[in-house]
């Protein structure tokens, strides 16, 4: 008989205290790879790689209904709805060629943003096709 994932979480103390123990760390690190993404090597996707391995860990360690991959999707949505509109409102009008100094916050609102986004993003795609949630509903981007 195969175990799924509420049997392996029922089981397993290690699996729950190791997962508990490393859940800030990796939120930590999640965020500082997205906050200096403009100044090496990662950012907003690797960063929200990291956040999403947080959804899944918690799904993983405590299985119950209490994640809603529906509502991870609106999230999701509404990043990416400020991922189009921040361009627009910055870089149109010319504010980075007018005052040059706000371009470092202006990357790190973006890798913000885009951090989250695809934190979401990834989070609901493994719960949903991984997990077999929401399977039979439909869904739009």
């Amino acid at each position: 008989m195969p175990m799924n994932s509420s049997d392996l979480a029922e089981q397993s103390i290690v699996l729950q205290v190791v997962i508990g123990f490393l859940y800030p760390f990796m939120l930590l690190l999640g965020f500082y790879v997205i906050l200096n993404g403009h100044y090496t090597p990662g950012g907003g996707f690797q960063g929200g790689s990291v956040l999403a391995t947080l959804l899944v860990a918690r799904y993983v360690v405590s299985p119950r209904e209490d994640i809603n991959s529906e509502e991870l999707h609106r999230y999701q949505r509404i990043f990416l709805a400020l991922i189009l509109v921040a361009p627009a409102v910055v870089l149109f009008p010319g504010f980075l060629h007018s005052y040059p100094r706000i371009r470092p916050l202006y990357l790190t609102v973006m890798d913000l943003l885009i951090g989250v986004q695809v934190g979401f993003g990834v989070g609901v795609a493994v719960l949903r096709f991984a997990f077999f949630e929401g399977t039979g509903k439909t869904w739009r981007l």
